[in-house]
């Protein structure tokens, strides 16, 4: 990905389609920049906030990743800024690893519900690691299944820095939350001197 130098104000720069963001990291010193939304978007969907991309400036490949968004509140889907850090090979990235359920759609289909409590984890690992997402298949659960964040496999490059106790997902029977719902509706207050009252 290309970044150029900013000296535009950040409303001239959304007019021209591009997004304003910061460069900074070990060796350099934190500079203004901006991309074309296109070409962010493009290296954005590819690594996301997790692995780490070549990033051309002045002429000059660095190894960053993108560390912060910031997004319109309106629109959350819309990029407004990034920071871009730089890293070496001896680094380790600090990112929000999501958890992905796979064959989630074989207990709906048991008329199960897969509620699940944690999205994503607190992680470290090398920069030369390009881990996605951290994934758990749940088709052989059953109704009464309670699966904490230490029972699920994580690859040793990862430090995990989010609690091992956390519950992270669990697995009801459709029935079972429609009752929850119930009992937890909270009913119509009796006025003083209406028919219920008497």
């Amino acid at each position: 990905m290309k970044v150029l130098a900013r000296d535009q104000k950040l409303k001239e720069v959304r007019n021209q389609d591009m997004i304003a963001g910061v460069l900074y990291g070990k060796g350099i010193d934190p500079v203004k920049v901006m991309v074309e939304r296109k070409e962010f978007l493009h290296n954005f969907h590819e690594h996301g906030q997790v692995s780490v991309f070549a990033c051309e400036f002045n002429g000059e490949t660095h190894k960053v990743y993108i560390k912060d968004l910031q997004r319109d509140v309106m629109l959350p889907d819309k990029i407004m800024n990034f920071d871009l850090l730089k890293v070496s090979a001896k680094d380790k990235i600090h990112a929000k690893l999501p958890i992905h359920l796979l064959n989630k759609e074989l207990l709906e289909s048991k008329g199960f519900i897969v509620q699940q409590n944690v999205q994503e984890i607190d992680a470290h690992y090398s920069v030369e690691e390009t881990p996605e997402a951290i994934e758990f298949d749940v088709a052989n659960l059953d109704v009464g299944a309670i699966i904490k964040l230490e029972e699920i496999s994580i690859p040793d490059f990862i430090d995990v820095h989010t609690d091992l106790n956390l519950v992270v997902l669990s697995v009801v029977h459709q029935k079972v939350k429609e009752e929850v719902e119930e009992t937890e509706e909270v009913k119509e207050p009796i006025l003083i001197g209406s028919e219920e009252e008497a």
